[in-house]
C-alpha cells in the first residue's frame, strides 16, 4: 500500500459570516482531499476535461493565468483585505480572501497548491451577446480536476454563460471542482448558469464570488443532481448602488450522500436587491447543511434582502440543517427569511390516488415539480432535457410499490 497516496489534506470551507452556537456544527464544514488527487491535479494538462467552447469573437479569452499571479492582480486594482472587529456586533468568522468567495480561502490555497491556471474572460463594454456562451466539462472515471475561471462584464455589456459538468458514459468515482469570480461593470448584466450532473461516487466542489457595480445585474442559476459529496458556496458582494442579484439553486441529495451549502449576499450600495431561492429534495439517508446569509453593511440605505428555502425530504434517516441568518448594521433596510420542509402528506397521497395517480407517480411528480423552477430558468433545451434524464435514474430500478420499498426513497 502506498501510505503517501492515503494521507489527506483538510480544507475548512462554507464558513458562516459570524460565529453560532456550535452544537449543530454548522460554522463551516472540513473537506478532506487527498494527497494523490492534490498531486495529479498539479501534473494535469489544463484544461483538463474542457470540450473546446466557441467564445464570442467580442470577448476577450486568456488561459493559463498564474493562480497567485490573479490574486495579486485583485489587489493591484484597489482590492484589500479589511479585517473587521464586529459585524451586526457579533465576532466574524474571518476569512483573509482579497476578493471573497463562498468557501472561503481555504479553496485559493488548494488552488495556489495545485498551481491550476486560471481562465480570464473578458467581454468589453456596451457589448451584447445574444446567444449563451457554452463551457461544457466531461469527467470520465477517476477524473480528477479543477477549474477556475474569472469572469469580467465591461459597463453597459451583457450576457449569458452556461457551465455545464458531465460524465462520460460508465464514469463512476472522481473529483471535480470549479472557482468562479465575477466582476461586473455598472449597468452591466450577466446570467451565469452552473448544471452539475456528475456520478454518485464523486466529490465536488463549486466556490464562486461576485463584485457587483452600480446598477449592474447579476442573475446566478445552480442546479446541482449528483456526486457523492457537493460543497457549494457563493458570496456576492453589492457595492454599486441600485444593485441586483437574483440566485436559484435546485439540488437533489441522493441517498447516503452529503450537500453543504453556503450563500452570503452582502448590501453595501444604497436601493440594492438580493433574492435567494432554493429548492432540494433529499432521499433515503441523505445528509444537508446549508447557510443562508443577508448582511446589511452600514450605509445600505433602502437596501431589500429575500430569501427562501423549500425542501422535499423522501425517504428515511434525512438529516436537514439549516442556519439562516439576517445581519444589520443599518437600520433602513428590508431583510425576508421563509423555509418550509416535509414530507409529502398521507392526505395529499390519497388526494392524488383518487384522481388515478399512484404514489411512485405521485412523489415522481413532486421531485420534478421542485426542481423544475430552476431548470425552467435554463436557456438551453439540450441541458434541460439532461437535467430531466438524470432525475429519471432515480426512478429506473423503482417497482413503483413505494410502501415494500426497503428503502422509501423514490
Amino acid at each position: 500500500m502506498d501510505i503517501k497516496n492515503d494521507r489527506k489534506d483538510t480544507y475548512t470551507v462554507n464558513h458562516l459570516p459570524v460565529l453560532t452556537w456550535y452544537r449543530d456544527k454548522l460554522n463551516d464544514v472540513e473537506m478532506e482531499v487527498s494527497e494523490a488527487t492534490i498531486e495529479a491535479i498539479a501534473k494535469a494538462s489544463h484544461p483538463a476535461y474542457l470540450v473546446k467552447p466557441q467564445f464570442p469573437e467580442e470577448m476577450k479569452v486568456t488561459e493559463g493565468v498564474s493562480p497567485a499571479g490573479l490574486l495579486k492582480g485583485y489587489e493591484a486594482e484597489g482590492m484589500e483585505i479589511k479585517r473587521e472587529e464586529y459585524v451586526a456586533g457579533k465576532y466574524p468568522m474571518y476569512q483573509e480572501q482579497v476578493f471573497p468567495t463562498g468557501m472561503g480561502a481555504d479553496i485559493d490555497r488548494l488552488i495556489v497548491k495545485t498551481g491550476v491556471p486560471a481562465r480570464v474572460m473578458e467581454l468589453p463594454a456596451n457589448t451584447k451577446i445574444k446567444d449563451p456562451v457554452y463551457l461544457h466539462y466531461t469527467y470520465p472515471t477517476g477524473a480528477e480536476d479543477i477549474d477556475t475561471t474569472l469572469i469580467r462584464i465591461g459597463e453597459g455589456s451583457e450576457i449569458t454563460i452556461i457551465q455545464y459538468m458531465d460524465s462520460e458514459q460508465g464514469a463512476t468515482n472522481g473529483f471535480a471542482g470549479t472557482q468562479t469570480r465575477v466582476i461586473l461593470g455598472r449597468n452591466a448584466k450577466l446570467h451565469l448558469i452552473k448544471v452539475q450532473c456528475l456520478p454518485s461516487k464523486f466529490l465536488y466542489f463549486n466556490d464562486m464570488g461576485s463584485r457587483l457595480a452600480e446598477n449592474s445585474e447579476f442573475t446566478y442559476t445552480e442546479l446541482s443532481l449528483g456526486s457523492e459529496k457537493s460543497y457549494l458556496g457563493t458570496y456576492i458582494d453589492q457595492i454599486g448602488d441600485e444593485s441586483r442579484f437574483r440566485a436559484d439553486l435546485g439540488f437533489v441529495a441522493a441517498g447516503g450522500s452529503l450537500t453543504d451549502i453556503n450563500y452570503t449576499d452582502v448590501f453595501k450600495g444604497k436601493k440594492s436587491e438580493g433574492v435567494m431561492r432554493f429548492n432540494g429534495v433529499m432521499l433515503d439517508g441523505s445528509y444537508k447543511a446549508s447557510r443562508e446569509t443577508l448582511d446589511f453593511r452600514k450605509g445600505s440605505v433602502g437596501a431589500d434582502g429575500d430569501e427562501e428555502e423549500n425542501i422535499l425530504m423522501l425517504g428515511r434517516n434525512v438529516v436537514n440543517k439549516a442556519i439562516p441568518l439576517i445581519l444589520g448594521e443599518e437600520e433602513k433596510v428590508n431583510g425576508r427569511h421563509a423555509a418550509s420542509a416535509g414530507k409529502i402528506s398521507d392526505e395529499m397521497l390519497f388526494y392524488m390516488e383518487t384522481r388515478g395517480i399512484d404514489e411512485r407517480a405521485a412523489r415522481e411528480m413532486m421531485i420534478r415539480s421542485n426542481i423544475s423552477r430552476v431548470t425552467r430558468l435554463i436557456p438551453n433545451g439540450e441541458i434541460r432535457a439532461a437535467a430531466d434524464s438524470y432525475v429519471d435514474r432515480i426512478f429506473s430500478n423503482c417497482s413503483g410499490d413505494c410502501k415494500a420499498c426497503p428503502s422509501g426513497s423514490h
